[in-house]
């Protein structure tokens, strides 16, 4: 019999058997090996090392004692394999539990690959002011990772209720068929770098974006609306639908913004084909130094609603867009700022649009919320941003 018992623990893992002979007749414990413990006649388990009794019987011990010994013995092997499987049963529903923990943690604080390859998975401290990144599901936004940060930025961080205001201020800006451009969200401090806002795309084809918001800034209801318009303006000029990224410069024969060739009916190939191209060499001239943007914004005034706008027609159509939905009234006179709000004006959908970012704010015709701004009174209205980039950005 031993040595099937010995094969069955051999075969469940068992690295060691202690063995034990009793003397029946003296009834005094005689070890043979027993270096964890001293062991009665009863099974014990420590660190996988299997201890049990075989026990030995003197000569002279009658039939019937050794039937009962037997006996014994059978009983013994039967709870030594009931407790081997209530242990080993035990060992795997723990190991269950264990890992729906780490899946369910996972969800909110492990990223999903889906972020850009820019920021450090293995140290993700927030090189550009960063606090929290989120994935965009539609109506809600779901956690992907926290960066490593401390202070202030740590406070900031764990104001989990000023993230999702921001973020619900955000789909009453952007309607769910935009909002589909946009798959992610950062929470990051702007005070690095003294912008309250950017986007960036992260698909190579323009298709999905993310969206960048100061949380340091956000405080200023006026100033965090009009960044939120301003920048869902660039999504909604650049993404897929109105740039091909397929195209590079030297093959595209309409208005290149840096991500790809816009296309012939896009807002910003018009914008630019009109109120660009005869001033376009000037400009091209002027990009290099804040100076000369300077010295072309105080030439051609009279063609942008800010300073901020003559950065780019990247710029410009996000400012042009910003102006249209804050301002109560439609284009005023005919300069060829007003003209840039009158192209807003001859797209349906872009009016459509308009009625229904004014009216989640609570704005009309008549009377503005607080929580939209004058026009041209944002904070970066009278400065100048990267020449080289046809959005905001940080990086």
């Amino acid at each position: 019999m031993f040595p099937k018992l010995y094969n069955f623990l051999k075969n469940q893992g068992v690295k060691r058997l202690s063995f034990l002979s009793i003397d029946s007749k003296k009834r005094r414990n005689v070890y043979s090996h027993s270096p964890f413990f001293k062991i009665s006649d009863k099974i014990y388990i420590k660190s996988r090392v299997f201890h049990f009794v075989p026990v030995l019987y003197p000569k002279q011990v009658k039939l019937k004692n050794l039937k009962r010994m037997k006996t014994l013995k059978i009983r013994l092997l039967i709870t030594f394999v009931c407790t081997s499987l209530v242990i080993f049963s035990s060992c795997s529903k723990d190991d269950e539990v264990l890992r729906d923990n780490i899946s369910t943690d996972q969800t909110d604080d492990v990223s999903d690959n889906s972020d850009d390859g820019n920021d450090n998975d293995n140290s993700p401290s927030g090189r550009n002011g960063e606090i929290t990144l989120y994935k965009v599901n539609g109506e809600i936004i779901t956690k992907i990772k926290d960066y490593q940060v401390s202070g202030q930025d740590l406070a900031y961080q764990q104001d989990t209720k000023k993230h999702q205001d921001i973020w619900t201020l955000v789909k009453k800006v952007m309607p769910t068929a935009y909002r589909s451009k946009m798959n992610e969200f950062l929470i990051y401090n702007g005070e690095a770098n003294g912008s309250a806002g950017f986007v960036f795309e992260t698909a190579q084809d323009l298709s999905k974006w993310r969206m960048g918001i100061a949380i340091n800034f956000a405080d200023n209801q006026q100033e965090l609306t009009y960044t939120i318009i301003h920048e869902f303006g660039h999504i909604l000029t650049l993404n897929n639908d109105q740039v091909d990224a397929s195209i590079s410069e030297s093959s595209c024969n309409n208005y290149f913004t840096g991500e790809g060739c816009s296309k012939t009916n896009s807002y910003i190939h018009k914008l630019q084909s009109q109120f660009w191209a005869d001033i376009w060499t000037q400009y091209q001239t002027a990009q290099s130094s804040q100076s000369g943007l300077q010295q072309f914004y105080n030439s051609y005034s009279d063609r942008f609603v800010t300073q901020y706008a003559a950065t780019n027609p990247g710029e410009d159509i996000a400012e042009v867009f910003a102006t249209f939905v804050t301002r109560n009234s439609g284009a005023n006179g005919n300069s060829i700022a007003e003209q840039k709000i009158q192209l807003m004006y001859n797209h349906t959908e872009l009016v459509d649009l308009r009625n229904y970012i004014r009216g989640n704010l609570g704005a009309s015709s008549r009377s503005r919320n607080s929580m939209l701004p004058v026009p041209g009174s944002w904070k970066q209205a009278n400065s100048f941003g990267n020449a080289k980039k046809s959005h905001c950005s940080i990086k």
